[in-house]
């Protein structure tokens, strides 16, 4: 299987021109707290006028308390609705070739690898079609923050056809009427001192 084919297969592989820091990563101050870590029971002298630092459970939990506590913006709710807005765009953009919308979604590693498959398909005439029927599963399976540095991955599920012709319309690799069940995990990261409140895709394994 070609870099191309494998990069497709693994979801083809934040964000496109309009900023998804809009639905990206926004305390919106009205959507609920994921999981909430339950209350500590014991005695706690209260302070009416302190504010509230959030707190979260599960497996990312004190990765993404550690995230919201460095920037009060980030509110994982709406981050993973970003997410899933962010998967169509890069799965698309790199299908299309579309060099110009990924450079910004892109962290400089996987830019790289994705415009060297680009180019590669460029150069044989191939051209790549790919659908996403849907996406099955979005959960933040893992948070930590890295110095000054925020990184945050989602776990993705989808279902997704893609397939690419020659020049000639003769197919070359997958195909449309097959289904692949992709499985992975998206790193998204964002340095939280930034002025820019875009995050970028820096790695994608296969769960």
């Amino acid at each position: 299987m070609d870099v191309v084919t494998l990069l497709i297969a693994a979801g083809a592989a934040l964000f496109f021109a309009i900023r998804l820091y809009q639905v990206l990563g926004r305390r919106t101050g009205h959507t609920p707290e994921p999981q909430p870590a339950p209350a500590n029971d014991g005695p706690k002298a209260a302070d009416p006028e302190a504010p509230m630092s959030p707190a979260f459970s599960g497996p990312a939990g004190s990765g993404l308390t550690a995230i919201a506590e460095a920037d009060p913006r980030f509110d994982p709710v709406e981050f993973v609705a970003g997410a899933r807005a962010a998967y169509t765009m890069i799965v698309e953009a790199f299908a299309q070739g579309d060099k110009e919308t990924l450079r910004p979604l892109l962290s400089d590693k996987v830019y790289g690898r994705y415009a060297e498959a680009i180019d590669a398909r460029m150069a044989k005439d191939e051209v790549t079609t790919t659908e996403i029927d849907r996406i099955a599963e979005a959960q933040i399976s893992g948070a930590e923050l890295d110095g000054r540095t925020a990184r945050v991955k989602v776990h993705f599920k989808a279902d997704i056809a893609t397939e690419t012709r020659d020049k000639d319309g003769q197919l070359v690799a997958g195909d449309l009427a097959n289904k692949i069940d992709a499985d992975e995990i998206w790193t998204f990261e964002r340095p939280i001192d930034s002025r820019d409140p875009n995050w970028v895709l820096a790695g994608v394994r296969t769960n």
